[in-house]
């Protein structure tokens, strides 16, 4: 009946809706590098992202019912590849940390190390005078450590900024899209700092050479 159909909808909006942020590969291809050429040699890249697919809801009443989940692990690895891969003359992918004497084993001038530390999302609805809008920012942190047969060579920590702001959209799913937008803008962010941080490493540049 039509009293069922409306409690059904009634209980659907209390309970509220899952619209999951998607965010795309955002690699950064314009690294500022006091040097003219890549770094040469073969290197390993172990990247760790994990942490960065978590749930994530409003900051405000509107739309806290909703929840808004940032899958951006397997993104976050794809970029990291393609950042490093125009930085350094050969990238090979591992599963894990290596140690010296697999490095030695596989003709390697070291290993990189890329953990994805966290993603700090902000969600807010802002009333308009036709329509409700959402604006968003993220705060994505990483950490790079590079490795070589000798001991460490660069570690540091980076940190992307992002912002974007969309339509709210029905039942707030235009949410997903803004909060992606601005996850992935402050990747890339990151990316830029990750290549340059590597590619102006006079210690990872002179290693093993």
């Amino acid at each position: 009946t039509d009293m069922r159909r409306i409690i059904l909808v009634s209980v659907l909006a209390l309970a509220g809706c899952s619209y999951q942020a998607d965010v795309l590969e955002t690699p950064s291809f314009n690294v500022a590098s006091s040097y003219g050429e890549q770094i040469p040699g073969t290197w390993l890249l172990y990247v760790d992202a994990i942490n960065l697919d978590r749930p994530t809801q409003t900051n405000t009443m509107a739309c806290a019912a909703h929840k808004f989940p940032l899958r951006m692990s397997s993104s976050f690895a794809t970029s990291v590849h393609q950042t490093l891969d125009n930085v350094m003359d050969k990238i090979e992918i591992v599963p894990g940390p290596v140690n010296g004497a697999g490095l030695r084993s596989r003709g390697a001038r070291g290993i990189i190390t890329v953990r994805g530390e966290e993603v700090r999302p902000f969600m807010e609805v802002k009333p308009g005078f036709w329509a409700a809008s959402m604006e968003t920012r993220a705060t994505v942190v990483a950490t790079v450590i590079v490795d070589g047969n000798g001991g460490r060579l660069l570690g540091q920590t980076v940190e992307g900024q992002g912002f974007a702001t969309g339509d709210m959209g029905y039942a707030c799913s235009g949410g997903a899209k803004a909060l992606a937008q601005a996850a992935g803008q402050g990747m890339g962010d990151a990316m830029r700092k990750i290549g340059e941080a590597v590619s102006n490493s006079e210690r990872v540049r002179s290693s093993g050479v």
